[in-house]
C-alpha cells in the first residue's frame, strides 16, 4: 500500500499507456482495412532502403520525405519489412509504438500545463479511445508520425526550467514534423 501511495502517478501513467496500447493493438492487423496510402508510404520506405531514392517513381513526390525516412529506420531496426507478417503489419506495429509515445507526451503536457494529472488522463483517454482515433491512428499514415513530433516539440518547451538547448531541440522536432507531413490546402476547380 505504501508503494502505491508513493508511486501513484507512475502507476496512473502506466495504466493509461496500457489502455492506449490495448485499444490500438487489439485486432490492429484486421481493422481497419488496408488503405492505399499505407502501401504508398511503405513502398517509399522500401525505395529509400533498396535504391536510395525518395520514391519508387521519380516523377511523383507528393509529401515531404521525413515520414517514410522514419518508417524505413523502423524497418532497419526491426529486421525488415516482413518481421511482423505483411509489410503493412510491420508498419502498423510501428503506428502502435507511435501512438503509445504520443499518448505519453499528451498525458504529460496536460499534467504540466494544468498542474493536475487528471487533465492528462482525460486528454489521453479521449485521444486513445475515440472511435476516430482507433480507426485512423492504427493506419500507417504520415499524420500520426507528424503528431508525435509536434507533441514532442511542445513537451520539450514545458520543463520547470527552460534552456536554450531545449528550445533548439523543440524547433528541430517541429521542423521534422513539418517535413513529415506538410499541411496544405488544395483548391479544386
Amino acid at each position: 500500500m505504501k508503494f502505491i501511495k508513493s508511486h501513484w502517478s507512475i502507476l496512473l501513467l502506466g495504466t493509461i499507456l496500457i489502455i492506449a496500447g490495448v485499444a490500438h493493438g487489439y485486432n490492429m492487423f484486421h481493422f481497419p482495412y488496408f488503405e492505399n496510402d499505407e502501401g504508398t508510404y511503405i513502398s517509399q520506405a522500401w525505395s529509400l532502403l533498396k535504391f536510395g531514392k525518395l520514391a519508387p517513381y521519380t516523377y511523383w513526390y507528393d509529401h515531404a520525405p521525413a515520414g517514410w525516412m522514419l518508417l524505413s529506420l523502423w524497418y532497419v531496426f526491426t529486421g525488415g519489412f516482413f518481421t511482423f507478417g505483411y509489410s503493412i503489419y510491420s508498419g502498423r506495429v510501428f503506428m502502435l509504438l507511435v501512438h503509445v509515445l504520443s499518448t505519453f507526451f499528451l498525458y504529460d503536457i496536460g499534467k504540466r500545463l494544468t498542474k493536475q494529472p487528471w487533465a492528462g488522463v482525460f486528454a489521453s483517454l479521449i485521444f486513445s479511445l475515440s472511435p476516430l482515433a482507433v480507426y485512423f491512428q492504427r493506419r500507417v499514415l504520415l499524420d500520426n508520425m507528424m503528431i508525435l513530433w509536434i507533441l514532442f516539440s511542445f513537451w520539450l518547451l514545458l520543463p520547470k526550467r527552460l534552456t536554450l538547448v531545449r528550445i533548439i531541440f523543440s524547433a528541430l522536432c517541429f521542423g521534422i514534423a513539418v517535413l513529415t507531413k506538410e499541411n496544405r490546402s488544395e483548391e479544386h476547380t
